[in-house]
């Protein structure tokens, strides 16, 4: 019997979130209506927002397309959100957690949601995490520049803490921390370089500092890395050389499959195993179906732990439902 097939990663930014980018008079907002509406970001080039790829009901149909049981949604952290002063970050993250948890309450539990967390906080937005742990978000999203350096390690610690003791999932996303500087893709660039090249640096950074620090210093914490970690399973041969050990990866870390092809996937798990990939597609940003098909073709064992053994131990290793 097929078990419940999870993607971890997704955005879906409620109605009221858009409002809430579109009420500001600066980065990251939205301005325009209808099919001209776009993004100004602070961090990485705008462009255009489709509201109908934001649209619950059309989500579900791509889910039931996709033979997807539930989804796990994310703010999005390339914006920016979590890197915004106090006053200026507490109605954006009001507006998405108010937002997304109606929209989950309307799915049939079909869509769950990360919480977000005020990063410019005294305690990085701990209070605000474990609130919204009790109000049922499945754990938290952090953009990956805030876990880079063991700076930001030591300035995460306190919502890493509340995750770690509430026993909840940390899923890193490419996006940048309260102190990274500014520094969009020059203009002469293609849209294709900040998704190809900064996007993956980013991941690199966070993914290599949790592995010589953070693992250590919180061992319980389950925590997944988005779009592969940044190519880390093409670096495990330089990891050993420059590490000098060939020990298994962290059972507790796991990396997504977003936009991968059907060689990324063979490579993922001939580095790390089957059992530390899972499933992401990064909807509505990338297309599902060349991921979806890649990962029939690998056959049945490897389409299972990655859409739904893996997700399930992430989500809620002990069998109960977070």
């Amino acid at each position: 019997m097929r078990k419940t097939r999870v993607d971890l990663h997704q955005h879906l930014w409620p109605e009221g979130f858009i409002s809430a980018l579109a009420a500001r008079d600066r980065p990251p907002r939205v301005y325009g209506s209808g099919d001209g509406m776009r993004l100004e970001l602070g961090f990485e080039p705008g462009g255009p927002l489709s509201a109908a790829a934001h649209d619950p009901g059309r989500r579900l149909a791509i889910l039931d397309a996709g033979e997807i049981d539930t989804a796990v949604i994310s703010i999005s952290t390339p914006i920016g959100v979590e890197s915004l002063s106090e006053d200026e970050a507490g109605p954006l993250l009001d507006a998405y957690h108010d937002g997304i948890a109606e929209i989950s309450a309307g799915s049939g539990g079909r869509i769950r949601a990360f919480a977000a967390a005020c990063l410019a906080a005294a305690d990085a937005g701990a209070a605000g995490v474990a609130r919204r742990l009790e109000d049922g978000f499945v754990g938290l999203s952090l953009p990956s520049e805030a876990l880079a350096t063991p700076a930001g390690l030591d300035r995460c610690a306190p919502v890493l803490r509340v995750l770690e003791s509430a026993g909840r999932p940390l899923f890193v996303h490419p996006g940048p921390a309260p102190w990274t500087r500014p520094d969009p893709a020059d203009t002469r660039l293609p849209a294709w370089w900040t998704p190809l090249a900064q996007y993956p640096s980013w991941s690199l950074r966070a993914f290599a500092t949790w592995r010589a620090l953070g693992a250590a210093a919180y061992p319980a914490l389950r925590v997944v890395f988005g779009i592969m970690a940044g190519g880390a399973p093409f670096l495990e041969g330089r990891w050993r050389t420059f590490n000098g050990s060939a020990r298994a990866i962290d059972r507790n870390l796991f990396l997504d499959s977003a936009s991968c092809q059907r060689l990324d996937l063979e490579l993922a798990l001939a580095a790390y195993g089957a059992e530390q990939i899972v499933l992401g597609t990064d909807i509505p940003v990338i297309d599902p179906a060349p991921l979806l098909g890649a990962l029939e073709a690998l056959g049945p064992f490897v389409g299972r732990a990655v859409a739904e053994r893996n997700p399930a131990r992430v989500l809620h290793p002990q069998g109960g439902v977070p």
